[in-house]
């Protein structure tokens, strides 16, 4: 028999002992009252007083009462959140495991506007309260749960007093370790990398693993690539919980202003974890206000036809599935909140047999297993250097910007000769990852644009050098071959002038303790120790250039040193002591200039560019000839005269301009391409503007800039000789060259291309 004592709360309901003691099973069709979530006829106690006998409450109070009186209708524990079981949709009547919060009774039971009566919510968070049991916000196995306490997910194996709580998510089947490794093959086989695939893993479980709610997802893709397969089997396995939804809608249109179909498709977000958008149009700045607010669970409006709107704050995390740009702002909060996969496309139909027949059999269970595991080992944070823009889906008017940028390091905005509108400048700034600043051009200072996230243009970078190649007029010159050593020990960087720390490091390249190390008077740091690895500390006035391979398919740190300083072996990049590492990067050894001496940041990949800096006994590298367990660190190359070169100044500017350099604001653009097409392109441009680039070239690259620039400007307009070589004369000597060196440099180019001098 049911026994409960209900409370007497102020401005509560009435009548609330009496229905839910009374409420029962219906004896007779015509006591009917409403079926409940396993089909039984369910009969309400009536105020029979008067000569018609009428409800005390609106039904669906009493249908919360039910569920409350069969535990059905529980708290979370916040024990402000109201949960409640979920229904049975499939005509089996079955009691489910699975629990959603609820942000009112009212939407949850459909109580009539005319009959609401909002303190029924605290009525039922004070009976709840009464209660052992609380909805836990995690997901339980049958062997094993995960749940977040005191801020970290942990494991609870069955029979601990924490696994035998109701979850918001509860699976029959139990975990297993063998279906959580073919989960995670699937995952990596329909993902274009590792991040991409771990990214993916994550999404699973993200409504009820992570610390807080922030985080959506955008999987970029062309098609064919097992997105649907995967958001589908959510929401197969979970159709309360997991809702397709028209990503365009829901963000209020393309410019993101709202209206009734916006207000009726959050209607969707109410109950459930996932909501996602397999094939979402672009998604714009303006629409950003509303993204934000469903990602972080803010307060929005929903809205049903012939119903007032009611406010509700979104649990779900929201799943953007697209092979449109997705362009967001460039605040610290944007980056934080939006998690990035790429898709890997253009598979045939019969890859996917294997992950349908396993989605099949198991539904979403094994991936939501994979992913409760890299919650619980890999942290909170996702990976963040995942690079989704596409160069082909730029406009006239973007790809003018990234042509400029790339020729000249910067581009009038003023000067594009290919409209946009003020909303359609203001995205293609977020989505090239630009910034705007002011450059002296001509005397004049001009508003520019110029690169401030690499990662997010680096696609767009990366494919306007690959057209340059393609077109025979831009070449990165390849790395040295390894030098045969003929088994002789190899040559240390401290013999070729470069001051250092040398100390012991491990197969995985961590050198322990190498700081206390270095500074311990009792251990010898000048000769290389014993082991089959060891790290190089550079010493103050030193530092090394790690060139790294690029995680995402893009260039990599030595083509973009060679392509935007200068080729190796040239005055900008100087030929020096040089390291290739197992995974194809390399180690370029340097001494610092006086100017730049305790300012060089000892830097990770800034701004997503491949490229570290270890300077000044803050950082270090793996030794030339140790062997970890990615490989051997080979020598390929020695300075010219002897000794390790100073940066050029192209390469301290280089720094400066990429956030390499303490106390060094980035208000100038990135230096120009020091190669003739690119120099072509921006010629070109300038010419069709009438306002070739006049400006002093720094002391360090003049002759090779100077060169470029004429050649570049005279093989695309030989008709313009003349003016050509009298602007050619008259930037030299602005930029310091006397007459000789400019004359033999303006011959040359006419040897080059042919032209009588």
């Amino acid at each position: 028999m049911f026994i409960h004592h209900c409370s007497i709360i102020p401005d509560g309901p009435s009548h609330v002992q009496q229905v839910l003691l009374g409420m029962g099973p219906a004896l007779k069709p015509e006591r009917h009252a409403f079926y409940d979530r396993i089909g039984q006829s369910v009969q309400i106690p009536r105020n029979d007083t008067g000569r018609n006998p009428h409800p005390w409450f609106d039904d669906g109070y009493a249908k919360a009462l039910w569920d409350f009186r069969n535990d059905s209708l529980l708290l979370g524990d916040d024990n402000r959140t109201l949960y409640v079981r979920d229904v049975d949709r499939t005509g089996n009547n079955a009691l489910l495991n699975t629990w959603h919060a609820i942000s009112s009774l009212e939407t949850e039971y459909h109580v009539p506007k005319a009959k609401q009566y909002f303190p029924w919510n605290d009525q039922l968070r004070v009976e709840c309260s009464k209660l052992d049991k609380r909805v836990k916000h995690g997901i339980k196995f049958a062997n094993c749960s995960f749940l977040r306490v005191e801020g970290v997910v942990r494991r609870f194996d069955a029979g601990t007093p924490l696994f035998d709580q109701p979850y918001e998510l509860t699976f029959d089947m139990a975990y297993d370790s063998r279906l959580v490794g073919q989960a995670i093959a699937f995952l990596r086989d329909v993902t274009e990398n590792e991040h991409s695939a771990q990214n993916l893993c994550r999404m699973f479980a993200t409504p009820l693993m992570e610390p807080y709610k922030h985080l959506s997802y955008v999987l970029y893709g062309d098609g064919g690539n097992g997105k649907g397969i995967l958001l589908g089997a959510l929401s197969r396995s979970f159709p309360d919980l997991a809702k397709p939804v028209d990503a365009q809608k829901i963000l209020g249109g393309r410019r993101g202003q709202g209206g009734f179909s916006s207000d009726q498709e959050a209607n969707k977000l109410i109950g459930t974890l996932w909501v996602f958008d397999e094939d979402a149009d672009t998604v714009t700045v303006e629409q950003m206000t509303a993204l934000k607010k469903i990602s972080t669970g803010d307060t929005i409006s929903s809205r049903k036809i012939q119903q007032d709107s009611v406010d509700v704050k979104p649990r779900c995390t929201f799943v953007i599935a697209t092979n449109n740009p997705v362009i967001t702002t460039m605040t610290a909060a944007s980056v934080r909140r939006f998690v990035y996969v790429r898709m890997r496309d253009n598979r045939k139909a019969s890859d996917f047999l294997p992950l349908l027949e396993f989605r099949d059999r198991f539904g979403v269970a094994p991936f939501i297993m994979a992913s409760c595991s890299l919650w619980l080992k890999r942290g909170d944070e996702p990976f963040r250097d995942i690079v989704i823009g596409d160069p082909t889906d730029l406009s006239e008017a973007e790809q003018w910007l990234v042509d400029q940028i790339v020729s000249n390091g910067y581009a009038i905005s003023g000067a594009n000769p290919y409209s946009e509108s003020a909303w359609e400048h203001k995205n293609s700034i977020n989505k090239l990852g630009l910034k705007t600043g002011l450059k002296k051009i001509d005397g004049t200072a001009t508003r520019v644009l110029s690169v401030e996230d690499e990662q997010r243009f680096s696609p767009y970078r990366s494919e306007a050098v690959s057209a340059y190649r393609s077109a025979d007029t831009f070449m990165i010159p390849e790395p040295p071959e390894p030098i045969d050593l003929s088994g002789a020990p190899v040559p240390l960087p401290s013999e070729f002038g470069f001051v250092c720390d040398y100390v012991p490091a491990n197969p995985d390249k961590k050198a322990l303790n190498w700081k206390k190390l270095t500074k311990s008077e009792q251990v010898d740091t000048s000769s290389r120790p014993s082991g089959a690895a060891f790290a190089v500390v550079p010493a103050p006035g030193f530092m090394v250039v790690d060139m790294d391979r690029s995680k995402d398919g893009g260039e990599s740190g030595w083509d973009i040193v060679n392509s935007q300083i200068g080729p190796y072996s040239s005055d900008d990049f100087p030929s020096t002591y040089l390291v290739r590492t197992p995974s194809g990067g390399f180690h370029a050894y340097y001494r610092i200039p006086d100017d730049l001496l305790g300012k060089v940041k000892n830097a990770a990949h800034p701004h997503g560019v491949p490229i570290d800096t270890r300077v000044e006994q803050k950082g270090y590298v793996v030794g030339p000839g140790s062997s970890v367990q990615e490989g051997v660190y080979l020598l390929c190359d020695t300075p010219e005269n002897g000794d390790v070169p100073f940066l050029s100044s192209k390469m301290v500017l280089w720094l400066k301009n990429h956030g390499y350099v303490n106390g060094f604001e980035n208000d100038q653009p990135q230096p120009a391409v020091d190669h003739s097409t690119a120099v072509h392109a921006g010629s070109r441009f300038r010419q069709s503007l009438g306002r070739p680039d006049m400006s002093p070239i720094p002391e360090g690259s003049r002759n090779n800039d100077l060169h470029a620039w004429g050649f570049g400007r005279l093989a695309n307009h030989p008709d313009n000789k003349r003016q050509i070589e009298a602007d050619f004369f008259e930037r030299g000597r602005i930029s310091g060259l006397g007459d000789a060196e400019i004359r033999a440099s303006w011959n040359s180019i006419l040897r080059q291309l042919g032209h009588q001098s």
